[in-house]
């Protein structure tokens, strides 16, 4: 005689789907977490990896800076004091055969400003290379890094740093070294409260500079602190 096959009773499907949902939801939790903190971590990293690009950009500005009183190689001008400084100064390419420290000149311009549309403010390098053209030259305009709060620079003359350097009035002379200080608004994930504010500096050594010359006893100032 065959035994009626049993099968599962609808109370027994209830409580296995109910039980099924709960895992799935504990699962869904822990993955929302994960892939939260993942996020916050990454925008949290963000300023750091544009700083320590944009920063390493201008190292090879810098390295190459040529001294204003050249045919072609025009002032090192750079205004400070003010969080939204500016700077203008001529180099050499940035991709100087082996051994070399420059080659092609061109006029670098650093400045923060706002883009059309848009209301975070921007670090911009413009370049203009082909300086002998007859017609104007083209000028190629790159974003270094978003959301700037701010940028600062200081000018190191040997003895003192000033926020002020103008190459026609220091007898054509570049700084000793170039500070400059990155500062980044940072935008705060939901629940998750992180400093308003990110801030690096860098201080670059400028081949090329010279001390500035006392007046009075014609001494040169010193090194670098």
């Amino acid at each position: 005689m065959r035994r009626p096959v049993q099968g599962f009773t609808l109370l027994e499907m209830l409580v296995a789907i109910a039980l099924m949902a709960l895992v799935a939801g504990s699962l869904y939790g822990g993955l929302f977490i994960g892939f939260k903190a993942h996020r916050a971590t990454t925008e949290s990293l963000q300023p750091i990896r544009s700083a320590s690009l944009t920063l390493d950009m201008l190292r090879q500005d810098f390295d190459a800076a040529l001294r204003p009183n050249g045919v072609m190689s025009g002032a090192f001008s750079g205004s400070g004091g003010t969080g939204l400084d500016t700077l203008s100064f001529y180099s050499g390419a940035n991709v100087p055969n082996d051994h070399e420290v420059a080659c092609d000149i061109r006029r670098v311009d650093l400045s923060v400003e706002t883009i059309p549309g848009q209301t975070q403010q921007v670090l911009m390098r413009r370049v203009t290379a082909n300086l002998m053209a007859i017609t104007n030259p083209v000028v190629r305009e790159q974003i270094l890094c978003r959301n700037v709060h701010a940028f600062r620079l200081r000018f190191y003359d040997g003895s003192l740093w000033q926020d002020v350097w103008d190459s026609t009035g220091q007898g054509d002379i570049l700084p000793l070294a170039v500070e400059v200080t990155l500062e980044f608004a940072l935008d705060e994930p939901d629940g998750i409260a992180v400093p308003k504010f990110y801030s690096v500096t860098r201080v670059y050594s400028i081949r090329c500079g010279s001390a500035a010359t006392d007046a009075t006893t014609g001494d040169s100032a010193g090194a670098i602190n």
